[in-house]
């Protein structure tokens, strides 16, 4: 991340600002700023020179995100996407189910009638609804890891057989708004999957045993599903997000019972709730038919297709990191002040469409020494200072990194660089395609107000 994009830019600008630093220098805007984002403008001591140049060389890389904890909301991630830039991403759910109460008892000589798994949409999606898609449904042959934080590269050993009723999997088109019908009540928006009654018959098999007796007899025999979306997919597709924690998200039995020669029916729950393990496992398929210059970036690091166009996935799967290879040499400028620094990104428009619009939030961090990621302190002042907000009119997000720049300068913190990401990482499901430091139409460029005293 060493490397010098452009050197002749910065050598004029460095000899220029070092040797005559009250003159005019070739390509320099000087004026005055009146705008309220400009802070600091007013305080000048008007020996100073403001001047403002936005040819600094940048340098920015996509590269494959980490894996991040799926388990600490009450919403996971659902769904299959066919991106014609991204490729194909996939979303599956492993979870628990629970026993309602202890010394569960069906009644006497219960019988099946049907099962279900019901998951309750939280509401939101990214893609075409139109697409439909198979849920596929496996029982689990491990139980789920019981740790705190459960990562989305999570892997659980699973049994072969398919249990939904139909053994090539449950078909059908994602409406995370669209209330449904059940026994002639209105229903919230859900999915409802028929499961195989050979499945069914466990739980009924389980009445009057120790497995009904407690949770963890129950987590032996009951270890866990997986649902997960077939990879074939027609069209785009979608990811939907599914409340985890409804009290209707759960496994629905339907049964009778013979009491007195009249046939009763029953329903039982068994949720998915607080206690209960989950998470989503997300999945790019090696970044397979995507777009040659995001695929020359995650396996060669190839800096010429870096410079061109930059990629932003969310759910923590591609992240941009931004390197500004001078700051250190400008430390060596006498009464050199920062004014405002801020960071202009231009998203192209031939990459938004209305099924896979722009990421609305993304966030700028720190890289710190050891890789971890820090909030800047522009950050925290405030979202309407610091920005990442989607520009739909200027077609660009902006950032204010004032504070961060005269930090670097100041020695407060290392030139480590600058990752960006997705603001909700753990529920925003969607992407963005940005232009890179070096496009010709449009640049990625650092606009930098300064002042140099006398």
């Amino acid at each position: 991340m060493k490397t010098i994009i452009n050197p002749r830019i910065y050598g004029v600008f460095y000899a220029l600002l070092k040797r005559v630093p009250l003159l005019i220098f070739a390509g320099i805007i000087i004026h005055a700023c009146s705008d309220m984002d400009e802070i600091g403008l007013d305080l000048i001591d008007t020996r100073a020179q403001l001047n403002s140049i936005d040819t600094l060389t940048i340098k920015a890389m996509t590269i494959p995100g980490d894996s991040i904890a799926m388990n600490l909301g009450s919403n996971n991630i659902l769904g299959i996407i066919n991106d014609p830039e991204f490729g194909k991403t996939r979303a599956s759910i492993y979870t628990e189910t629970r026993l309602f109460e202890n010394n569960l008892y069906l009644g006497d000589n219960p019988v099946l009638d049907s099962i279900h798994l019901v998951l309750l949409y939280s509401g939101d999606y990214y893609g075409d609804l139109e697409t439909f898609q198979y849920l596929e449904v496996y029982e689990l042959a491990e139980n789920i890891p019981d740790v705190d934080s459960l990562f989305s590269n999570i892997e659980v050993p699973h049994h072969p057989r398919i249990i939904t009723r139909t053994r090539s999997g449950f078909y059908f088109q994602p409406a995370p708004s669209d209330s449904i019908m059940v026994d002639s009540i209105m229903r919230p928006p859900q999915i409802r999957i028929p499961l195989s009654n050979q499945f069914g018959q466990k739980f009924i098999d389980a009445n009057g045993t120790e497995t009904f007796e407690n949770v963890p007899n129950y987590l032996e025999t009951f270890k866990g599903l997986l649902i997960k979306p077939n990879e074939n997919v027609d069209g785009i597709g979608a990811k939907y997000s599914i409340n985890m924690l409804s009290t209707l998200t759960s496994i629905e039995l339907f049964y009778h019972t013979v009491e007195e020669d009249s046939v009763i029916t029953h329903m039982r729950r068994f949720p998915i709730n607080e206690f209960a393990q989950r998470s989503t496992r997300i999945e790019h398929f090696g970044y397979e038919d995507t777009n040659p210059v995001l695929r020359e970036q995650i396996l060669n690091e190839n800096q010429a297709m870096a410079d061109s166009l930059l990629f932003i996935q969310s759910l923590g799967m591609l992240r941009v990191n931004i390197d500004i290879p001078f700051v250190d040499e400008l430390t060596d400028i006498p009464r050199l002040l920062i004014n405002q620094a801020k960071l202009v990104i231009p998203v192209p428009e031939e990459y938004v469409t209305e099924e896979l619009p722009p990421t609305q939030n993304l966030i700028l961090l720190r890289i710190g020494e050891d890789g971890e990621l820090n909030l800047l302190d522009d950050y925290l002042v405030g979202s309407a200072y610091f920005g990442g907000r989607f520009d739909e009119d200027n077609m660009q997000y902006t950032f204010n990194i004032t504070k961060y720049f005269q930090q670097l300068l100041d020695g407060i913190y290392p030139n480590d660089g600058l990752a960006l990401v997705t603001q909700s990482i753990t529920r925003d499901m969607s992407r963005v395609v940005l232009n890179g430091p070096g496009n010709q139409d449009n640049p990625m460029r650092l606009v930098l107000f300064y002042s140099v005293f006398d």
